[in-house]
């Protein structure tokens, strides 16, 4: 089953490794920018996805989804990265082994805060022995972000030896990015960034951007693309 497990080509973290931006690394942060539909959960998922089979433990914590709706979310793009790798026959027992390694944590109708985010690892790790070496924040409120609450977070993580991925609405409407700055509500705490990409929609495409790896500001296609239809990722060139 191990081998299954790695061997599954759908992976967006090799994809920014092949392109020079690997995983930020425990303590750091990963930042994923779009607008409202475009496909920043599921882009957080496929990442979550792609550390569970590569057999680490992943904590998936929404703010505003239920357990039963993110379950929903790593269950669909399974099925289809399977269809896609010809592998359904694998499904009930990678089902399993995703199970065992993902912890859902909601906050629907309780407000978030670092000081509970740090109680729910540390129960999940002091009564459930499971220490999670990612950690997806998703759905979180933009006019709530700034760089004391995203500094307080990212403590939290350090302090479990984890890797933060975030994801975090831009807007149509209303101040636009600077040059040399994520676009807002991001500039605020751009300094607590340490990797931040986009999802740009595009000719009925969804591309993903690098904006910032380390202290670099950029503005790269990374010619990896999202499927609006089967939330995988894949590669993808401009014509």
């Amino acid at each position: 089953m191990s081998e299954v497990m790695i061997n599954l080509r759908r992976s967006p973290r090799k994809l920014l490794e092949r392109d020079g931006h690997p995983g930020p690394g425990p303590g750091q942060l990963a930042l994923i920018l779009a607008r409202a539909g475009v496909g920043k959960t599921a882009f957080l998922v496929d990442v979550g996805l792609d550390a569970l089979l590569s057999g680490q433990k992943v904590l998936h914590v929404s703010l505003d989804s239920t357990v039963e709706r993110v379950r929903t979310w790593y269950d669909d793009i399974l099925m289809e990265m399977l269809r896609s790798e010809k592998k359904l026959e694998h499904a009930s027992a990678l089902e399993l082994e995703i199970e065992k390694r993902r912890h859902i944590h909601t906050y629907v109708g309780h407000s978030f805060s670092t000081e509970r985010l740090r109680d729910a690892i540390a129960l999940l790790r002091d009564v459930m022995h499971f220490e999670p070496a990612v950690i997806l924040l998703d759905d979180v409120n933009a006019d709530t972000l700034t760089a004391e609450k995203i500094e307080s977070v990212k403590a939290v993580v350090e302090e479990f030896g984890a890797e933060l991925w975030m994801a975090c609405q831009t807007f149509r409407e209303g101040p636009q990015a600077e040059a040399g700055h994520l676009p807002p509500p991001a500039d605020q705490f751009e300094d607590q960034v340490d990797l931040a990409f986009q999802l740009i929609s595009q000719d009925r495409k969804v591309r993903l951007h690098v904006l910032k790896d380390g202290s670099e500001m950029l503005d790269e296609d990374l010619h990896i693309l999202l499927d609006p239809k089967t939330q995988l990722v894949t590669v993808g060139y401009s014509t």
